[in-house]
């Protein structure tokens, strides 16, 4: 896997999960099989979580981690304002004590698309960076996301590895939890759809056979759905046209032409809109010289004229392209 494979897999996790709502519904998934998870669930407000301002690393961006929250236990205000309370009574105070502010517990997602033996080091970087210094050393829990092919548990790694066993048990700071997204089970008709759609996306860049009926059925929920997804369904496609091998694109044809008729845009468009060059490893860059377009004009052109060679249907070369038929017709 190239670097700029590696970092498309992150942009797209960092994209979709940047929204609080979206990482509450996936903590909210991972706790369906996963015990501490859900212990950690039944202690926090998910209603409260609040991604921590220029913590994390994004494309052209400073900072440490994928992406870091903060959040807050549940009642933790009204015990210590009780606690407050009765200390202040101990000490025969009759003055009125203002609402204390509540307990925080920060949240590091760290996505994975491959086995990563220097994981351990990540993780005690961010913590230090975010969690001790930007928000005051406050207890933390790390959630590892992996979607990667091969089977890979973290978890399961000796901490110090040639050590005695006495040593082992020296750790980290703070609690890690692991998420195999691509193995996950799920019940992808009772998913939020955007959930969904994103973690059937995520699957099909591994499994693209395995998890193209979850792709689609997740679509066409999302798609009925009444809220306007319109730059999420632009973010997975280009997604998808960047990380599917050239053999498996063919399969999300009919998906687009779906997307098209409810007002979306095609693949060459979310392409073009998103800054993505076929052909070159640029990533979700922004922004477009002259040779730039003039060199995605040109991809879209090539790729017309080769599905053209290999008799793929005039509708769906319109659609991929993002060309007319009388553009496709001179070439």
């Amino acid at each position: 896997m190239t670097s700029s494979q590696k970092r498309n897999h992150d942009n797209f996790f960092r994209t979709i999960f940047a929204d609080p709502k979206n990482t509450a519904n996936l903590i909210s998934l991972a706790a369906k099989n996963n015990p501490n998870i859900k212990e950690l669930l039944s202690l926090i407000n998910l209603e409260t979580l609040q991604e921590i301002s220029g913590a994390a690393t994004r494309e052209g961006a400073s900072g440490s981690g994928d992406l870091t929250f903060k959040v807050e236990i549940k009642n933790s205000a009204k015990n210590k304002c009780r606690n407050h309370s009765l200390a202040e009574n101990e000490k025969g105070s009759n003055s009125k004590s203002e609402r204390p502010d509540q307990l925080l517990v920060g949240l590091i997602l760290e996505h994975k698309s491959y086995r990563d033996s220097k994981i351990r080091n990540q993780l005690l970087k961010y913590y230090f960076e975010v969690m001790h210094q930007k928000a005051g050393n406050i207890p933390a829990v790390a959630i590892i996301v992996y979607n990667g092919r091969d089977k890979w548990n973290p978890l399961k790694i000796k901490p110090h590895p040639g050590y005695p066993e006495f040593f082992q048990k020296v750790g980290l700071p703070f609690r890690v939890e692991f998420i195999d997204l691509g193995r996950e089970p799920v019940d992808f008709s009772n998913l939020d759809p955007l959930l969904a759609l994103a973690i059937a996306a995520m699957r099909m860049v591994f499994d693209a056979y395995g998890a193209e009926k979850y792709f689609k059925t997740a679509l066409r929920r999302l798609l009925k759905s009444k809220q306007n997804f319109r730059s999420i369904v632009e973010e997975i496609l280009v997604y998808l046209r960047g990380m599917l091998p050239e053999e498996e694109k063919e399969m999300i044809m009919d998906s687009l032409e779906v997307i098209q008729n409810k007002g979306y845009v095609s693949i060459a468009d979310a392409d073009y809109n998103r800054g993505f060059s076929a052909g070159e490893e640029k990533g979700f860059s922004t922004g477009f010289s002259k040779g730039e377009i003039k060199g995605i004009t040109d991809a879209k052109c090539e790729m017309a004229k080769a599905m053209l060679m290999e008799g793929i249907p005039m509708d769906k070369i319109k659609i991929i392209s993002g060309l007319s038929e009388d553009e496709i017709k001179n070439l």
